[in-house]
């Protein structure tokens, strides 16, 4: 007799694909070979550890190939079940599939959750001063309650003074300075502030000054320059070829990797004269098929199924093989 038992099927292949801790039968079932994982869920903070063990049985090879399912987004894991989370929180999963069959798998899944990521920014991004003259600076700090700062100079001498609430001070001569602003809440995380003494008023403004981007997506930006003839800007990437990268004409691609990431125009008539971007990057899931959507299978066959899940940076596949269950 035929079974068709779609609904169950499919569920069974979407649990796997999205982490089930379970253990997969073969496609054999002469050769009943499972896998089992331990921990089947755990939670890393960001750029944290797990190590994972895996358990096979019905073979005497059991030794295991590891795989993060979602790629370098959800982080890495070695040869040993160790896995290094990623520095963006969200849910990944970590799989041991059998090296002596290769349809025996087991996942467990890995919530990744912390502190938000610290950013801070300074307003202005940059001055023009004369000799002696002041400004003032302010800082905001975002993703943490405390939000203050400490002032300081990149310089070690020659640039002037700041004081505890951002006013700067120039020195009495020609300088480009920068004025540092440092989270308390995260030493890691500061923003700094260009200044000319003595020099004529360039000034640079990026629109948008922030933006949401899809994993491997674009955007376009654009900068504007006041006190100078020569309006042409160089744009980079603060974060260096991690953060994504930016054309001459300023069209922004994201990384695969979650994360806030700075593009940043600074203009080429006053190297002191820069604006900055933040863009929030998230690798977007598009879509999710299951092939094949629908199948026949008698009492203790078996099929595979593919679930794919495309996202902006492309497809990410699993796949399970489920055994019909016969009364």
């Amino acid at each position: 007799m035929v079974h068709k038992r779609w609904i169950p099927v499919v569920a069974a292949v979407l649990a796997a694909a999205c982490g089930s801790g379970s253990s997969t039968p073969a496609a054999s079932a002469a050769q009943a070979v499972s896998v089992g994982i331990n921990p089947t869920q755990a939670t890393v903070a960001p750029g944290g550890q797990q190590a994972f063990t895996a358990t096979v049985s019905g073979t005497a090879n059991t030794a295991v190939t590891w795989s993060v399912l979602e790629g370098d987004v959800g982080g890495t894991i070695d040869t040993s079940g160790l896995y290094s989370a990623p520095g963006a929180p969200g849910t990944y999963h970590v799989v041991a599939t059998s090296q002596a069959a290769g349809t025996a798998s087991a996942s467990g899944t890995v919530t990744v959750a912390g502190t938000p990521m610290v950013v801070v920014t300074l307003q202005p991004q940059a001055a023009s001063l004369p000799a002696g003259g002041s400004a003032q600076f302010t800082a905001t700090v975002t993703g943490t309650s405390n939000t203050a700062v400490t002032w300081s100079l990149a310089e070690s001498s020659g640039c002037g003074s700041v004081n505890s609430t951002g006013l700067y001070t120039a020195p009495q001569g020609n300088a480009v300075c920068h004025v540092v602003a440092t989270s308390k809440a995260d030493a890691t995380k500061s923003a700094s502030a260009a200044v000319s003494v003595g020099t004529p008023a360039v000034t640079v403004a990026v629109s948008p000054s922030s933006a949401a981007v899809d994993g491997c997506g674009t955007v376009a930006l654009s900068a504007t320059v006041t006190g100078s003839s020569n309006a042409a800007v160089t744009w980079s990437v603060q974060e260096g070829a991690s953060g994504g990268s930016i054309t001459p004409a300023g069209v922004y691609t994201a990384p695969s990797t979650n994360g806030v990431y700075h593009a940043v125009a600074t203009s080429q008539a006053n190297g002191a004269a820069s604006a900055t971007a933040a863009l929030t990057v998230t690798n977007k899931v598009l879509s999710v098929a299951l092939s094949p959507s629908t199948v026949s299978l008698s009492a203790g066959a078996t099929a595979q199924f593919t679930a794919t899940v495309n996202t902006s940076c492309g497809p990410v596949a699993a796949t399970q093989v489920v055994t019909a269950q016969g009364k």
